[in-house]
């Protein structure tokens, strides 16, 4: 009956798909599980409870949550304290032209690279006002603005808000399946197989610096979208997200939370890892990586807070942005929590004695990494989700790799490669553009297909390497 064990899964991916709601999708699936764990209604019930208090209750899956929070709230902050509008007055001198403000949105991934959420934010409210001095292409910057965020983030292993998330994700499914490599040099060596944002970079920078017929080629129709919410609820939204001027722009209030935050993050690497190994080096490769992370985002908000306190800003002000930035994260928590209980399910079903040694080697060895990517790939572009997306499958990719052979890490980058094919076309990165979604959909989609159809080719190539 372990077939059992694919029900909650697939639930959540065909609700996901037919509502659009991924959260209620997820609280479904768990549901099912838990009724099918235990074969009885009101134990099903209190199940529920106690799967996600597993999640809740792991040190790992703890500490993840408490870093999205913090960087949440160091990202209000910044805003808050006028970083943003600052850097924007200083870069305005220098993008001229199209490929300027493009080039730009680039540059500023170097100190806005430790969430992709806040990178959009910034560097669409940096660069926005110079689309319209230089004439510049509002598709073609959506474009560039999604690529620069969570593919370009994806592949930094250092302090961003993914990578404790990632290496979480990875501990969790490599506990107790014979795997001696730290989850965190799993994860970083993951980066070389991340196929698909390495292609999407690639494409991106083509658009870039030589158009490759950007805007000419589309893909679908734009519709009108369907209008679900109340009118009173859209100008409740729209107020929420006005952008106000609370204290005049400076570049610094930028720069120097996140060189505070780089600093304190690679000094927690070395601090928990020092007693393991003498070098520096050493003791980076051997940290307590999502300690190191909290670590790193709560001293640079308690720096950052006291800096900004000697500007005058007041605490009452400093507080309520912590809060605010801390809010504006609850969905992703969500997502994340129901995720985790939704794999937990699974396993308790089962799942992994269902992907049995013998079912994996009945499929070719060459075509194992290019079939987890194109069905990751299929999956976060159902259900919208890259984050959900890799909690469903990277038990999948474990499993393949510990029957099949092929090397952790290599199957480990399918599942961040597929998972982030939904995240080419980002709703928030056409808000900052001030386009709509279903035009950022219909010019970006050829060139996320041919992300997808070179990242076929590679994996197939290394495949064949086995």
């Amino acid at each position: 009956m372990r077939w059992l064990s694919l029900i909650p899964a697939l639930a959540t991916i065909i609700l996901t798909f037919k509502t659009k709601k991924l959260i209620p999708s997820l609280l479904t699936g768990v549901v099912i599980g838990s009724l099918i764990s235990t074969r009885s209604l009101f134990n099903g019930i209190t199940s529920i409870g106690e799967f996600i208090m597993d999640v809740l209750t792991d040190k790992d899956s703890a500490y993840t949550l408490g870093f999205l929070i913090a960087f949440g709230a160091l990202a209000d902050l910044i805003e808050m304290a006028g970083g943003i509008s600052g850097f924007s007055q200083r870069v305005e001198k220098w993008a001229k032209s199209e490929k300027g403000v493009l080039g730009w949105g680039w540059l500023l991934s170097i100190i806005t690279f430790f969430d992709s959420s806040f990178h959009t934010i910034a560097v669409g409210t940096v660069l926005n006002p110079l689309l319209e001095k230089v004439k510049a292409s509002k598709e073609k910057f959506a474009f560039i603005l999604s690529v620069t965020s969570l593919q370009l983030i994806l592949l930094i292993p250092i302090a961003t808000a993914y990578l404790g998330y990632m290496v979480t994700l990875v501990t969790n499914n490599i506990k107790d399946r014979g795997i001696t490599e730290s989850a965190y040099m799993i994860v970083a060596k993951s980066v070389l197989w991340n196929f698909f944002s390495w292609s999407m970079l690639l494409i991106a920078l083509g658009v870039t610096l030589f158009g490759l017929g950007f805007g000419r080629l589309k893909l679908g129709r734009t519709k009108d979208e369907t209008e679900e919410l109340t009118e009173g609820h859209v100008r409740k939204e729209q107020k929420a997200n006005e952008t106000i001027e609370e204290y005049p722009g400076r570049a610094r209030n930028l720069i120097i939370p996140i060189a505070l935050l780089l600093a304190s993050t690679l000094f927690f690497f070395w601090w928990t890892g020092r007693e393991k190994s003498p070098t520096f080096f050493g003791a980076l490769s051997s940290a307590d990586f999502n300690v190191s992370i909290f670590a790193g985002a709560l001293l640079t908000i308690i720096i950052t807070g006291i800096y900004f306190l000697s500007q005058k800003i007041s605490l009452a002000e400093i507080e309520a942005h912590i809060i605010k930035g801390g809010e504006k994260v609850l969905s992703l928590i969500l997502i994340l929590v129901l995720s985790w209980a939704l794999t937990g399910v699974t396993q308790e079903l089962g799942f992994n004695e269902l992907v049995s040694a013998d079912f994996i080697k009945s499929i070719p060895k060459f075509l194992i990494p290019a079939t987890l990517f194109l069905m990751s790939g299929i999956i976060s572009y159902t259900i919208g989700s890259s984050w959900a997306t890799w909690a469903l499958i990277m038990p999948l990719a474990v499993t393949f790799s510990v029957n099949s052979g092929v090397n952790i890490a290599t199957m480990v980058g399918t599942v961040w490669a597929g998972g982030a094919v939904t995240d080419v076309v980002s709703p928030l990165s056409a808000d900052m553009a001030k386009i709509s979604f279903g035009e950022h959909m219909v010019t970006s989609l050829p060139y996320v297909i041919a992300g997808v159809i070179l990242s076929l080719i590679g994996y197939i190539a290394i495949g064949l390497s086995f």
